[in-house]
This record gives C-alpha cells, sequence and structure tokens, in this order.
C-alpha cells in the first residue's frame, strides 16, 4: 500500500472518531496540540507513535485500527481496557518536543515497559515512597511473549544500588521485573521490607519460612516467617532479565 492510501485511510478513521465535533475542539479534548493536529487534519501526515497512543487511549479507540485499519475500531474487553491505559500513560511521558517519527510497525513489533525512579536496594534499603516512571523501554513482544512467557503489563524496570549481591548483579544495574511472579521460590526477586525495597536471593524453607540470602558474603542471610509477616514484608516479582553500563 502507497503512502498516499495509507494517509486517506488514516484521515478517514479520524474523522470517524471526531464525529460531528468541531476538528480543533476534538483535538484540543485529546491533548493534542495545534501544530500536530494541522499536519494530520490539513496536510496529509501520519502522526508520531506517541501522538498515536494518546490518540487512542484517549477516545478509546485500537491503536492498530487507528494506525492501520486492523481489526474492529473498540474492543471493550478488560486486556484492552489495561492496555490503554498503559498506552494513555506512555503517551503522557512521551515529550512533545521528540522531532522523530517512528516507522510504522514499531508498536506491533515492540512492548513499551515503564521505567520506575527506584533502586531496588542490593545493600540496605531505599524507601519506594517515591514510585514514579520517568520513562518508557521498547523490548521485543516476541521475546516478552516467548521466552519470558510473560505479560507486558505485568512487567517494570528498575535499577540496582549497592553491593551486596555483587557478582550476580552490580550498583546501577538495569532489571527486568515480573510482577506477577509474587510467589517466592529459589530465585532473584524483588522484595518489599517495610518501606524499602531490596533485590535479594529467595530460598524456600520447611514450615513455611523464606531464606533471603545475598551474594556478597559480607552480608548474613535471614529468614523471614511468611505466616508472621504481615503487611511488613512482601514479594514485588521475580528479575527475569538485566542490563549493564560498561563504563
Amino acid at each position: 500500500m502507497d503512502n498516499s492510501l495509507q494517509t486517506s485511510d488514516f484521515k478517514q478513521r479520524l474523522e470517524v472518531l471526531i464525529g460531528a465535533e468541531k476538528p480543533y475542539a476534538w483535538a484540543a479534548r485529546m491533548g493534542i496540540n495545534k501544530g500536530s493536529f494541522t499536519n494530520m487534519w490539513y496536510k496529509g501526515g501520519v502522526p508520531r507513535l506517541a501522538t498515536a497512543q494518546k490518540i487512542a487511549a484517549s477516545s478509546g479507540c485500537r491503536l492498530p485500527w487507528l494506525l492501520h485499519g486492523e481489526g474492529v475500531m473498540r474492543d471493550e474487553s478488560g486486556a484492552d481496557a489495561a492496555e490503554a491505559e498503559a498506552l494513555s500513560q506512555a503517551a503522557q511521558m512521551a515529550s512533545a518536543r521528540d522531532e522523530y517519527f517512528v516507522p510504522a510497525g514499531v508498536h506491533e513489533e515492540f512492548c513499551f515497559i515503564p521505567r520506575y525512579n527506584l533502586k531496588a536496594s542490593a545493600g540496605f534499603g531505599t524507601s519506594a515512597a517515591g514510585e514514579q516512571a520517568m520513562f518508557y523501554m521498547a523490548f521485543r513482544r516476541y521475546w516478552v511473549k516467548n521466552y519470558l512467557n510473560a505479560s507486558p503489563l505485568d512487567l517494570a524496570v528498575i535499577s540496582v544500588k549497592g553491593d551486596s549481591m555483587s557478582g550476580v548483579l552490580e550498583d546501577r544495574d538495569t532489571i527486568l521485573i515480573n510482577t506477577a511472579e509474587r510467589n517466592p521460590g529459589e530465585g532473584l526477586f524483588v522484595i518489599r521490607i517495610g518501606d524499602d525495597i531490596f533485590v535479594k536471593q529467595l530460598q524456600r524453607l520447611p514450615g513455611g519460612a523464606l531464606q533471603v540470602k545475598s551474594a556478597n558474603p559480607l552480608y548474613e542471610a535471614f529468614t523471614v516467617d511468611l505466616a508472621g509477616a504481615g503487611g511488613e514484608f512482601e514479594v514485588i516479582g521475580r528479575v527475569v532479565w538485566f542490563g549493564r553500563q560498561i563504563a
């Protein structure tokens, strides 16, 4: 399909969304600036991915339908509602100063995982009170689905602080967490103790206890009685990937 036909089809779908509303009033309600909307409405332009995500999230339409005419315009299922919420958050984080166009199909090949302003301490803990998404990191959908066996909506990215996991995870490493895996077993997990979060090696013990271990021998292991921990202890998710910057 040539670009002119894609552009024409996109505007037709835009007209469906706008309906009888005044175009610029609709754009303002969607949170789209006048310049971007003018480019789409009068100049035949196709929006950047962030703008398309904002339109989809605000109007309740499906992103594949908006960009490519694929499938139905709206799907009221819970999964699509959750995805729309994630798209809305991603659109809010997108910079209005971004001058680059995202190639068509990127949103289908990649999923965008929130990177939170948190550090899971590999030492003495850090407060989780200031949790907020700073930006989003792209991961291939095929890898997430077929290798992690995870839903993108269950994933989050944070960083590591401290040296207690040195040899496995180092200070400032980036870790990907599957928050759907909260049943502690053998492996690396992000946990909350009180208001602080940590990344540790967990191991189930007989009698409902959980051993919390560090890789660095300078830090002693300790046990948690899951039955008596109450709200002071929580498994946030399992670490499924890490990335490291080479200084």
